[in-house]
């Protein structure tokens, strides 16, 4: 519609200026007549004044209709230019947004991947630390069992010694005859140098019994370990020791538990932050070739939409140049009008001075 109001513009500027042309040769064959007949001529050229005056209302109310017309056209076009470049820097700012998004989603894979290694660092120590607790657990069991078997050797001895003495004092006491006691086979035995041995590396708990039973055993004089009661005392010594290295070894052993339980903790909570970290990177991952995308698809938008203003722009000059050349011609028809009407008004005046 607003293309043929143009057109109609362009038609009746056209049918304004023919008119035109044909008042101005009715004034040129009034005035040849005006040597015939002055009050004929003058009436003649009163009819072209009130002529020239619809003619001049008809080009007002075209010069109005222009200028409406012109004026809504620039309003229109002004507005989808608007519309158009406000939707190109809405999705540029959303491509701003978008690359900053992924910018931030590419600093944290990077984080993400570095704690992953992390963690699986923390795993590989806590295995071996694991490794290396059940290795010196099994050392030190190694060694408690070697102690105690040299202990229950000893033990062993000092029973035989003990079993010895009350069978003779039995068969003693059958044939009361009085028998010297054999010497005591731990006075002179090699364990001698072992029980120092333990002494040096006993912990507080074991270390007076040990030298007890050094005092025991050491050879303080013949014939003094054929007593009973002194080797029942050795017997009840190592017993206590044995007791007390067992105890070490449940102590041991429950400190193996504890500390192979908190570095498996450590490497279960580094798994399972690690599953975490790994679905954590898909996720972004998949976000980011998302926004990937979305990115492509503004960019196919805005260079649509630059196209579409190129052409709105142009579009909107054309309608601008147009109407200002509307505006010219009737601008040029109304001092066309003007020059006329005072002609014809000289012409009247001079019809009537006459």
């Amino acid at each position: 519609m607003k293309t043929l109001n143009i057109f109609t513009i362009i038609l009746l500027i056209a049918f304004t200026n023919a008119i035109e042309k044909i008042l101005f040769s009715d004034i040129v064959t009034s005035l040849v007549e005006l040597s015939d007949d002055k009050e004929n001529a003058l009436s003649n050229v009163n009819t072209i004044a009130e002529n020239f005056q619809n003619s001049n209302s008809l080009l007002t109310n075209l010069k109005t209709r222009i200028t409406e017309n012109c004026s809504i056209l620039n309003e229109n076009g002004t507005e989808k230019k608007n519309k158009l470049q406000a939707k190109i820097e809405s999705y540029k700012s959303t491509i701003d947004k978008l690359t900053l998004e992924n910018q931030e989603i590419a600093t944290t894979i990077v984080s993400d991947e570095s704690s992953v290694k992390s963690e699986v660092e923390k795993i590989k120590l806590a295995k071996a630390e694991i490794e290396s607790v059940e290795k010196e657990v099994l050392n030190t069991e190694k060694s408690i069992i070697e102690s105690i078997n040299v202990l229950k050797r000893l033990r062993n001895l000092a029973i035989d010694e003990l079993q010895g003495a009350i069978q003779k004092s039995t068969e003693m006491n059958q044939f009361n005859v009085t028998i010297t006691t054999a010497p005591s086979f731990i006075q002179f035995s090699e364990f001698h140098g072992e029980l120092k041995s333990f002494l040096s590396k006993a912990d507080l708990v074991n270390r007076g019994l040990i030298s007890t039973l050094i005092l025991l055993t050491q050879n303080a004089g013949k014939l003094t370990y054929s007593n009973p009661k002194t080797v029942s005392k050795i017997i009840s010594m190592i017993d206590k020791i044995i007791e007390n290295f067992y105890n070490k070894v449940k102590v041991n052993q429950k400190l193996e538990q504890e500390k192979i339980k908190s570095y498996s903790d450590i490497v279960e909570n580094s798994r399972t932050l690690i599953a975490r970290l790994k679905d954590e990177i898909q996720r972004k991952i998949s976000v980011k070739i998302s926004n990937e995308n979305e990115v492509a698809f503004y960019n196919n938008d805005i260079i649509f939409l630059q196209r579409a203003y190129s052409r709105r722009e142009k579009r909107n000059d054309f309608n601008s140049n147009l109407c200002k050349e509307q505006s010219q011609l009737v601008d040029k028809h109304f001092h066309i009008y003007i020059d006329t009407i005072n002609q014809v008004n000289e012409l009247k005046s001079s019809l009537s001075i006459q």
